[in-house]
């Protein structure tokens, strides 16, 4: 009875001090400039698809090459530490929707709302920390060597290869509601307003492309767990090397490239109208 109503009481706490946040202004602000990092990220991703694509041997089309490739430019490291912190805004933008987020919806409706928050706020966290690592001093040793290492540590386990597999399918899963967004433009559904013109074609290419990236990279790990090869598993650098392996994976990446960068542009829009700020 005292872990229950000690449970509850800590629930309530944590929701007085969500509601706290969620009325700074320095708080809405930081959001934003978030918002605006992952933008420049996905900028960064897609530019680095489409020299991939045009064969420039080393682009590393993924989260940490995009990062690393920041790095070299003037002022690189600077804005690597605003990307970073502006992500881990991001994670506390997320913890407070799992505290008091999604209100207007139905219990079933927002209960999954939030614990897609609670999945965006591992996301944003392990970017944020990636980028500031990266301001640290590059390692050249991440990205999709981590990919292949978490998958064959995974497969060690018992049972391990249908966790591999499983994890692929929840990727495809989290790709294909990125691909639904887009088609049936529902990402209307997280602003203060409708977008119409440019931002709304941004958007429409932005998450159906990137939809269609996360899906190889999910198709990937099954596959790696269906050969049971680890080598098999790679994060968006080797799914977007595969398209391009493809025949016309040439034309087939540059798509990808500029839709990820369209996604990029999108996360401009989102910032200024996030609804649930």
């Amino acid at each position: 009875m005292v872990t229950g109503r000690a449970g509850r009481e800590a629930v309530q706490a944590g929701q007085s001090t969500a509601e706290s946040v969620k009325e700074s202004r320095v708080y809405r602000i930081a959001v934003k400039v978030g918002l605006v990092a992952y933008g420049i990220v996905h900028l960064l991703i897609g530019w680095l698809a489409i020299r991939l694509a045009l064969g420039e041997s080393g682009a590393d089309a993924s989260n940490s090459g995009a990062l690393r490739e920041l790095a070299k430019n003037p002022g690189g490291v600077v804005l690597l530490w605003i990307i970073g912190i502006g992500l881990l805004t991001l994670v506390l933008w997320q913890l407070v929707a799992i505290f008091v987020g999604y209100r207007e919806f139905k219990p079933a409706k927002r209960n999954r709302k939030r614990a897609s928050a609670a999945l965006r706020a591992v996301l944003f966290g392990y970017l944020g920390v990636a980028a500031i690592r990266t301001a640290l001093g590059p390692d050249e040793g991440e990205g999709e060597d981590a990919q292949e290492s978490l998958s064959a540590t995974v497969m060690s386990v018992p049972a391990g290869r249908i966790l591999v597999g499983l994890i692929g399918l929840v990727v495809i899963g989290y790709a294909c509601r990125q691909v639904y967004k887009g088609v049936k433009e529902k990402y209307n559904d997280e602003l203060d307003t409708r977008l119409t013109g440019a931002g709304r074609w941004f958007a429409r290419a932005g998450h159906i492309a990137k939809g269609i990236a996360v899906a190889v990279v999910g198709g990937l790990f099954v596959w790696a767990a269906i050969s049971y090869d680890a080598e098999k598993a790679g994060g968006m650098d080797a799914a977007l090397q595969t398209v391009r392996d493809q025949p016309f994976g040439m034309v087939l990446l540059i798509v990808l490239g500029v839709g990820i960068g369209c996604f990029g542009l999108w996360c401009f829009f989102y910032a200024r109208h996030a609804k649930h700020v």
